[in-house]
């Protein structure tokens, strides 16, 4: 089973990989096969595949002319060119007109030009080398074919791009002039509308940037005096002549205006320079509004934190205050530059009283009614402004005037508004005028490099592709017998390795104890090695034991061991009387030499604990040691006046060591998981009788023999009292393994059989050692399998855990039949069996689920080889017997 474990460091999960990467070797064989059949397959291929022969070209392209009409580089260029090369050398028509052209192909081309052009399609090559190069390919199993194609598509290429460069800059050159005179036609357009504007409002000066209403500084002097350097401006020539007389008397009332408006400023001080122009003064008042804007909004925040009567408040207000006094000092000052003087009258600054303004306001009433008058006497408002256009103090006279022809002519406009108009249709037309002039500038930049491209382009100087390496003649095949050999090799070597690969990955079979871990089911508690085969154990025939029924417990009436029963001679059992479980036929008794007269008193054992020694007990020549040896205990209570378990035989092996010889052909590895098992076990003891079921999931898997050996283990040294029990009744092992022939009576089946046919004897064990006992059948099928869902199994289970310190049962596979859940029920754990490269982990998953987790104490990984092998079920038990 292929896993990965999350829950491990990075190096434990490297091992990991490692290993199961090397299990791809259990499948070498059929990596070879398949190497052999893949090569034999390429090397059949090769010897039947044709050479090809490719031959290729190489094309450059360049930029011999900068026209800088594109933007892109010229490696962008020539990136975005490539594909459409290739879409050009590929197209169907092109393909077609080389198949005709040579003659490639007849066979394909007789039946339909489609195909002979898909077949060519697969072996041209187009390919970008660099930035700027480009590699043309053809394949044909002749070369000078070869060379030929690729030749004849090189000038296929350049011929259609150059055609595509001369038309595309054609084009582009057509389309421009087409936009250059369009261009000339809206500057054209737009000159007009600006020089039709300024015949109309001669005030308008063309190359001015400031507005004709910005008053400019006029002389404060008589009519006709020169005007200051500072207010000379060159003016357009008027469209009529001017009237002096109306000149100065529009002086004189801006003079007034000024005056009045001077008187109201806070900040006109006598003699006080003013701002030099309308734009210093507009800046100064600008700055002036920005300053109160702060003021107020300090102000405004100081008052979220304070109350007004605070002193920070205070402060703020007066900043605030002095704020608005710069404010109207400033528009005060703009007022008085707009009228056109360059500082404070010292003689008409001064506060204005009542008579004073009266005075100012009578004057300017006369100046007023004089002006209207004058452009009354000179043909009318409208034909002396040009149109209606006036200046606002003409306007302003006219409406003071308040005669007839005003009246006639209805309401006048507002004279900002008109301003504003006029501003605005100025400033329009000039916009319009520069747009028109930029925008036909870049035309004429555009024609200008579209001319000089088209140009290159017909005189093939801007760009243009050339051959850098011309097709050769190939000299080596491309596609060889020896490449096709070696291609097909490598693919079949890579192909067996995964298919190898992919059989490990979904392998289900277990391998380690990683296999285990990646279950996350039961615990792994040891590992048991692959063990070398053996032979197996020298068959030997069971000494029955004879000898004098015990005495009973005190307090029950038993003769004492020399009494004779009723009716009988003293000592009758002593003298050849058969006990209980003694064997009909005479061949199966003890042999004269072993009679009870001849063992020493001191070899008995009539408590039935232990017997000798296991260093005397298969001693070569020594006596029997279990002969004359009694029950093993008695059962409490005045209801049993028989033993519940008693020996009824004993395993002698003079020639060899018994059944213990399992034990010691064993390796070091194999020892220490059993002594680890064994360890275990004993914390789940905890001091009190233990009877432990060893089960697997299928048959096959190697439990009889751990049943033995843990058995074996435990019993070390006579640490602990141990029964072996045969719990596989439908095909019991257990005898067999050990090389044991037990006589029919002993069986653990014929036994639960009697009992269930109401014969109320002890149940009689088979002593191999000291300290370890076995409870077997005597063949390889049970007398009475059906013993095992008896309630007599689970009672003897009962009474053969009140005798012993570990019941070790060989129990049946888990899968296929209900017996494992009978044993589960009757023992306090059960170990579950799996024997590495064979046991599924679908198998122990389905085994563990039918069992539970309510006894099974662990997982015991069994016969788990250094390396990874695949085993089959075949013969697999009678390599466990030889184990």
């Amino acid at each position: 089973m292929a896993s990965l474990s999350t829950e491990s460091t990075p190096r434990e999960r490297l091992d990991r990989a490692i290993s199961i990467l090397c299990r791809v070797r259990m499948y070498w064989r059929g990596m070879a096969a398949m190497i052999v059949v893949g090569i034999s397959l390429a090397l059949a291929l090769a010897l039947t595949t044709k050479r090809v022969w490719r031959s290729e070209a190489t094309i450059l392209y360049r930029e011999t002319i900068q026209t800088g009409r594109d933007p892109q580089s010229s490696a962008a260029r020539a990136a975005r060119l490539g594909p459409k090369l290739k879409d050009t050398l590929i197209a169907r028509g092109t393909l077609a007109g080389v198949i005709e052209e040579i003659g490639l192909y007849p066979e394909k081309t007789a039946r339909s030009m489609v195909e002979a052009v898909e077949e060519m399609r697969n072996n041209v090559g187009f390919r970008a080398q660099s930035s700027d190069t480009y590699v043309i390919s053809f394949t044909h199993d002749d070369p000078h074919v070869a060379q030929r194609v690729v030749s004849r598509l090189t000038e296929i290429l350049i011929e259609d791009y150059r055609r595509a460069s001369v038309g595309a800059a054609t084009m582009t050159r057509d389309f421009l002039r087409k936009e250059l005179a369009e261009a000339s036609a809206k500057v054209e357009a737009a000159s007009r509308a600006l020089a039709t504007f300024l015949a109309r409002n001669p005030q308008f000066q063309w190359g001015l940037n400031d507005s004709p209403y910005a008053p400019v500084p006029q002389p404060l002097g008589p009519p006709g005096a020169p005007a200051p350097a500072a207010a000379r401006v060159a003016p357009a020539p008027p469209a009529r002549p001017v009237d002096p007389r109306l000149a100065a008397l529009e002086r004189q009332l801006a003079r007034v205006e000024a005056l009045l408006g001077a008187a109201r400023s806070p900040g006109a001080a006598p003699g006080r320079p003013l701002p030099p122009s309308v734009v210093e003064a507009q800046r100064s008042r600008d700055a002036a509004a920005a300053a109160l804007a702060s003021a107020e909004a300090a102000l405004a925040e100081k008052l979220t934190t304070v109350t007004p009567v605070h002193p920070d408040a205070i402060a703020a207000k007066r900043r605030v205050e002095a704020a608005k006094g710069q404010l109207a000092a400033a528009e005060g000052a703009l007022r008085l530059v707009r009228a056109g003087l360059t500082e404070v009258p010292r003689d008409e600054a001064r506060a204005l009283t009542p008579s004073r303004r009266a005075a100012l306001e009578a004057e300017r009433s006369a100046l007023l009614r004089q002006i209207a008058g004058l452009r009354a006497r000179g043909g009318g408002g409208a034909a002396a402004d040009g149109g209606g256009q006036r200046p606002a103090p003409a306007r302003a006279a006219s409406a003071a005037s308040g005669d007839g022809r005003g009246a006639a002519q209805g309401p006048e406009e507002d004279p900002e508004e008109r301003v504003i108009e006029l501003e605005t249709e100025w400033h329009r037309l000039r916009l319009d005028l520069e747009r028109a002039r930029e925008y036909l500038k870049t035309v004429q930049a555009n024609e200008r490099a579209a001319n000089l491209s088209a140009d290159a382009a017909e005189n093939k100087s801007e760009t243009e592709l050339d051959i850098l390496d011309a097709a050769y003649l190939p000299s080596r095949p491309d596609r060889g017998r020896g490449r096709v050999f070696f291609a097909g090799a490598a693919v079949t070597f890579f192909f067996a390795l995964g298919v190898a690969g992919a059989r490990v990955l979904l392998n289900d079979t277990l391998y380690d104890g990683g296999d285990i871990h990646a279950l996350g089911g039961a615990a792994l508690l040891a590992e048991m090695p692959e063990l070398p085969a053996r032979p197996p154990l020298r068959e030997r025939a069971v000494v029955p034991t004879y000898g004098v029924e015990p005495a009973g417990p005190p307090g029950h009436g038993a003769a004492p061991a020399d009494a004779a029963s009723p009716g009988e001679p003293p000592g009758a059992h002593a003298r050849g009387a058969a006990p209980p479980y003694a064997p009909a036929d005479p061949e199966d008794a003890a042999p004269p030499d072993l009679a009870r007269e001849d063992l020493p008193p001191d070899d008995l054992d009539l408590d039935g604990a232990d017997v000798r020694p296991e260093s005397s007990w298969s001693a070569p020549g020594a006596s029997l040691a279990c002969v004359g040896a009694g029950p093993l205990a008695y059962a409490g209570g005045a209801a049993f006046d028989e033993p519940e378990v008693e020996l009824i035989g004993a395993d002698v092996d003079p020639e060899g060591g018994g059944v213990f010889e399992l034990l010691r052909g064993a390796p070091a590895p194999a020892l220490a998981a059993l002594r680890v098992l064994r360890h275990r076990l004993d914390q789940r003891r905890g001091g009190e009788p233990l009877a432990v079921a060893v089960v697997s999931p299928c048959r096959a898997e190697g439990k009889t023999a751990l049943a033995t050996r843990l058995a074996m283990t435990l019993a070390e040294a006579e640490r602990a009292r141990v029964l072996l029990v045969e719990g596989h009744l439908a095909r019991p092992r257990v005898a067999a393994l050990l090389g044991l022939r037990l006589p029919a009576y002993a069986g653990f089946s014929e036994q639960l059989r009697r009992r269930m046919a109401g014969e109320a004897r002890p149940l009689g064990v088979i002593a191999v050692s000291p300290s370890l006992s076995v409870l077997a059948e005597p063949s390889l099928e049970a007398t009475y399998p059906e013993a095992l869902h008896s309630v007599h199994f689970e009672a003897a289970l009962r009474t053969l855990r009140r005798y012993y310190d570990y019941v070790v049962i060989d129990g049946p596979p888990v899968l296929g039949s209900g017996d494992a859940n009978v044993i589960e029920d009757a023992c306090d754990g059960i170990l579950l069996v799996a024997r590495a490269s064979l046991t599924r982990a679908s198998s122990l998953t389905r085994a563990a689920d039918q069992l539970g987790e309510r006894r099974i104490l662990g997982v015991v990984l069994n016969d788990v080889a250094p390396r990874p092998v695949a085993r089959k079920r075949i013969a697999l038990e009678d390599l466990e017997h030889r184990r």
